[in-house]
């Protein structure tokens, strides 16, 4: 893992330190980091994580998808809100449907975990602890509601799943049926 992300300190600590970083600065007045800039900094932070994976592997063909992912999730949580207005929380503008900030953040997870699948595996509950952080940040800031951010959550997994491969071996994916649950495992050849 530590390959495919930067060499030094380990990926889960940098994770681990950065989500204590936020809620320490958002639990202190004193520091400045509110839940609105710590959603800003996830927001901006993940998909760089996310570059920073491909940029790391020489992977231009991921990150060709990762481009698509984010400009596909910018541009469809962009349509939503100019298509159902819903007025903010704060009452600031009528653009709080979708999450535009959890869209990204987990656009940009659920592209590492299908792209890298098994080299990412033990880092994949922290980064969609990391998104999830994201989403709760933007109804802490008052700036969604819970229906937002669960919709920013599933158009941005749902861009990441429909436009990215792994890069190798197979990817095992679970699936909700009518009475259980569907395994498929697929492979690009």
């Amino acid at each position: 893992m530590t390959q495919i992300l930067s060499k030094g300190m380990g990926f889960r600590a940098k994770v681990v330190c950065g989500l204590l970083f936020c809620s320490l600065g958002v639990a202190s007045a004193d520091t400045g980091l509110t839940w609105k800039s710590g959603s800003d900094l996830l927001a901006v932070g993940l998909p760089v994580l996310a570059a920073g994976s491909a940029w790391g592997q020489n992977d231009a063909e991921g990150l060709k998808q990762l481009t698509m992912t984010l400009a596909s999730t910018v541009g469809a949580t962009e349509l939503l809100k100019r298509a159902i207005p819903s007025t903010r929380p704060d009452g600031s503008d009528q653009k709080s449907f979708p999450s535009g900030h959890t869209a990204v953040a987990f656009a940009a997870v659920r592209f590492m975990d299908k792209r890298y699948g098994p080299a990412m595996a033990d880092y994949t509950p922290w980064l969609y602890v990391a998104a999830g952080l994201t989403g709760l940040a933007r109804v802490e800031a008052d700036q969604h509601r819970w229906r937002d951010v669960a919709a920013g959550a599933a158009l941005g997994w749902g861009a990441a799943q429909w436009l990215t491969d792994p890069v190798k071996g197979g990817q095992l994916s679970v699936l909700p049926a009518h009475k259980g649950m569907v395994m498929t495992w697929q492979r690009s050849w």
